[in-house]
């Protein structure tokens, strides 16, 4: 009788341990596939942000003759200029190679401090110009 019951009891624990083998292969496979979701996210991301060439090129005292120029291999949309304290909230999309006036993207004409500092949001990241002589 007792090498049954050994028998019964290895049984009943490989029987435990194979039920188990289903939700946890479903479990950890959901948990890889989030996780490689979420880092090509990541990844696409931080490849998209290295691609980002922008520059501003001050020329003047005024939104005319200060320019956003997109040097890099992607188009940019500006979602936000701050410029002498002042924050616009905008949509406007830069292609590469482009060349813009600042009037243009916040549809204004101000001027623009010799030494003061623009900022743009672009794809929800702040990039900080520095206008003037260094």
């Amino acid at each position: 009788m007792k090498a049954i019951s050994s028998i019964f009891s290895t049984l009943i624990v490989v029987m435990i341990t194979l039920s188990l083998i289903v939700p946890l292969y479903l479990f950890f496979a959901q948990s890889y596939t989030n996780s490689s979701i979420q880092a090509n996210s990541a990844y696409n991301n931080y490849l998209t942000d290295i691609n980002i060439k922008i520059s501003v090129i001050y020329l003047g005292n005024s939104a005319n003759t200060t320019f956003v120029y997109n040097y890099g291999s992607v188009p940019i949309i500006i979602d936000k200029v701050i410029v002498n304290n002042v924050s616009y909230n905008v949509k406007y999309e830069i292609l590469t190679g482009s060349l813009v006036p600042l009037s243009s993207i916040i549809n204004s004409n101000i001027p623009v401090k010799e030494n003061s500092t623009i900022i743009l949001q672009i794809n929800g990241n702040y990039y900080y110009f520095n206008l003037g002589s260094d």
